[in-house]
């Protein structure tokens, strides 16, 4: 599928500097976007409100204590665990990430109901999933822990309405800019309220677009003799069980050798996820924590030495925008919208949906970004990747 087109082109603000661009979100469409961009010329800024880059590609640190008291760092990959390749674009990008180190493919062994395969050949970034996002935005400039609010067109451009910006927008300007494109590669959700007053046939579309929120549980236990990499459990609250520690490259933060004891990360089914949407995180913890100790040993709770959680509340696309469209592009307007609101809610789709929007800008200034170099050896194909 190509970009939804409107074909008028948006003349710069003066031709013989490149066009200012920004990008809202720093997931992978976010950063396959700004890297295409960038390779074509572009002056591109990159806006997140994270203070760190990947969206749902996403990890976090925690301390604990072992049982002598020995303080300890462990890092989980809360969000998205792995992904797949299909696609020949998709492979190229990814084969020259291995050859830099930033991902290798896995081997894993999943408990899954039947006709599902026990063998999984994955992608997994290292040493922790946002190396990927980390890798494709090099040498973009990045403005982290900037939330954007609000969009205004002005006769110089756009101009973007941080969160705190007490002064807000005005018909002289505002807190960034002027950008002559504005980049959405956000979830559907909030992508639709700053498109609000400014594009509102996109903006209802987008408002159509349903997410599936999670409770991730990150957790960890005494060394437990567990065959599986990950499991897929067939009833219950827990759609997926994750042994963190298990994955390459993945070490005790701050440490050259892993921990003697258990890393886990366990994510809720959907549709309990949004029952419990608004509960108590303390209560979300006892009642994941109970689950996820029941399916480890079949009988008592194991010895926990952490338990924290954290809620997406968009973590999985469950009704992509119609159209069958990659992307969406009005050069006429300068906005662009690529990400989970296209295709299958995978990593995959999400980086191809961000590479088609690159592509659709730099073809109406009549620009074409490089192509990224064939990386050998190639990565074997995996399976669809749970996006959370």
């Amino acid at each position: 599928m190509t970009a939804n087109l409107r074909t008028s082109r948006s003349p710069a603000v003066d031709p013989m500097e490149p066009p200012r661009i920004a990008v809202i979100g720093a997931g992978v469409a976010g950063a396959a976007c700004a890297a295409g961009l960038l390779r074509a010329g572009f002056d591109v800024t990159v806006f997140d409100k994270s203070r760190g880059v990947g969206g749902r590609m996403a990890a976090r640190r925690a301390p604990w204590a072992d049982a002598d008291g020995t303080p300890h760092v462990a890092e989980f990959d809360h969000g998205c665990p792995q992904f797949r390749v299909t696609r020949p674009r998709f492979r190229t990008v990814v084969d020259r990430a291995a050859t830099l180190g930033c991902v290798t493919r896995w081997r894993q062994h999943v408990y899954a109901a039947f006709p599902a395969p026990q063998v999984r050949d994955v992608v997994v970034p290292t040493p922790n999933m946002p190396a990927f996002c980390r890798h494709l935005l090099s040498g973009t400039p990045l403005m982290l822990g900037r939330a954007v609010t609000g969009l205004l067109r002005c006769a110089d451009g756009w101009y973007l309405q941080r969160a705190g910006d007490d002064a807000g927008i005005t018909e002289d300007g505002g807190s960034e800019g002027p950008f002559e494109q504005v980049l959405l590669a956000i979830p559907p959700a909030q992508a639709a309220t700053l498109l609000s007053g400014r594009h509102d046939d996109w903006a209802a579309a987008l408002s159509a677009v349903r997410m599936s929120p999670c409770w991730t549980l990150m957790a960890v236990t005494e060394e437990l003799d567990w065959p599986w990499d990950a499991a897929e459990p067939e009833r219950g609250v827990l759609a997926r069980i994750g042994r963190h520690d298990r994955k390459p490259g993945r070490t005790e933060a701050g440490s050259g050798a892993p921990s003697a004891a258990a890393q886990w990360v366990a994510h809720a089914t959907p549709a309990w996820s949004l029952a419990h949407l608004e509960d108590d995180p303390v209560l979300i913890t006892a009642t994941l924590r109970a689950a996820l100790g029941r399916l480890l040993t079949g009988g008592p709770e194991p010895r926990w030495h952490h338990t924290s959680v954290h809620r997406w509340r968009y973590a999985q696309l469950a009704q992509p925008v119609a159209g069958g469209f990659d992307c969406w592009w009005d050069a006429g307007f300068g906005l662009g919208v690529c990400g989970d609101s296209f295709g299958d809610g995978s990593v995959e789709a999400a980086w191809c949906s961000g590479d088609e929007l690159a592509d659709a800008v730099a073809a109406s200034f009549d620009a074409a970004p490089a192509p990224d170099p064939t990386a050998k050896p190639e990565l074997e194909p995996g399976v669809a990747d749970p996006v959370h």
